[in-house]
């Protein structure tokens, strides 16, 4: 099964936290260009059409991995057919095996831009130092093709989740470029991106700081046969990031949900801050208590629905609702349905 690891350093990822429908019907548009039929990949990915059609829905990180993989195994193109010309799936494989090998990330990174350029030029990955900053850059020789910029979104998301689990740590964004406007769900790339994000650049690129290159590669080759065997999922789960106060909120309210969820004080008490500054720098996060609260609930409804087993009375209180009223009050708002019809779609097909 795709979302059982087994591996220590997956432990820390943020497994039951959801994704926006989004990033699945992108997919899904592009199985539809390339005359792959959509039906057999949302039963692939035990993600009903049914429920992607409800609006503000989210899916897990294991339904949009499983859909990646059907479309990859389907139209045989790592780049999901959004450049003239397919890339074989299995190249980056064959660089991370190369990647592994190298002693810091510097060398690992020019190895992968080495590598790529040799089999495409649809896609060009370079590095440019700045002071004491350095951006990889990537350019699409036809951005046309990606016209929902998602090759572009992926990709930024691979290359710095993949190099930051080779050196064992994750690399810091000072700022993540995207040379186009901000898209109508730009609030995920606060899940996607730990880094400020500014958009209509002159490049799409991540900037790192430049001793980051000089950390060395801290995976063997048997971690990376296990790694290769989970992608894309972890690419897809959210990663803990202590650097944000917003996160580490998320975290404390995630690891102590219960019955009674933890009190602003609680959570201000436990972060040495007073209610007050912990208000003040959340807003300045563009976040509140209550939204993250709602957002932790949300996120492990919807997680714990799609095990079957799991009553849904039972996911309730897990979710911290008593009463299951509140429950299916809530779950709606957030979802447009309620818990029960959320599962029978789930498992229709």
């Amino acid at each position: 099964m795709i979302d059982k690891t087994g591996q220590d350093d997956l432990i820390r990822l943020g497994r039951e936290h959801t994704i926006a429908s989004h990033f699945a019907w992108v997919r899904l548009q592009n199985a539809l260009q390339l005359g792959l039929s959509v039906e057999n990949l949302v039963l692939e990915a035990h993600l009903p059409l049914s429920i992607l059609q409800e609006p503000g829905v989210r899916i897990s990180p294991q339904q949009l991995a499983l859909l990646y993989r059907g479309l990859w195994k389907a139209c045989g193109d790592e780049y999901f057919g959004l450049t003239q010309t397919s890339i074989r799936v299995g190249v980056f494989e064959l660089v991370a095996e190369q990647m592994i090998a190298c002693e810091n990330l510097q060398t690992a990174m020019l190895k992968a831009i080495r590598i790529y350029s040799l089999v495409t030029d649809n896609v060009i990955f370079s590095m440019e130092r700045e002071g004491e900053n350095v951006r990889f850059v990537v350019t699409l020789k036809n951005p046309e093709l990606d016209k929902e910029n998602s090759l572009i979104e992926f990709l930024l998301l691979v290359w710095h989740r993949f190099p930051s689990w080779l050196v064992g740590e994750t690399v810091p964004l000072k700022e993540v470029q995207f040379a186009y406007a901000p898209p109508p769900h730009r609030e995920e790339y606060q899940l996607l991106f730990p880094g400020p994000c500014v958009f209509n650049q002159p490049v799409n690129a991540l900037v790192w700081p430049v001793n980051a290159l000089e950390w060395p590669i801290r995976r063997s080759p048997d971690h990376l046969q296990r790694y290769l065997e989970q992608v894309p999922l972890p690419w897809f789960l959210k990663q803990r990031y202590a650097e944000s106060l917003t996160d580490k909120v998320i975290q404390l309210l995630d690891e102590n949900l219960s019955e009674r969820l933890l009190t602003l004080e609680e959570i201000a008490q436990k972060l040495h801050v007073t209610t007050r500054t912990l208000r003040r720098k959340l807003t300045a996060e563009k976040s509140s208590f209550r939204k993250l609260k709602d957002d932790v609930r949300r996120d492990k409804a919807i997680y714990w629905l799609s095990q079957e087993s799991v009553p849904i009375a039972k996911v309730g209180r897990a979710c911290g609702y008593t009463e299951a009223t509140a429950f299916i009050r809530a779950f709606r708002q957030w979802t447009g349905i309620t818990p029960g019809d959320y599962r029978k779609r789930l498992f229709k097909i």
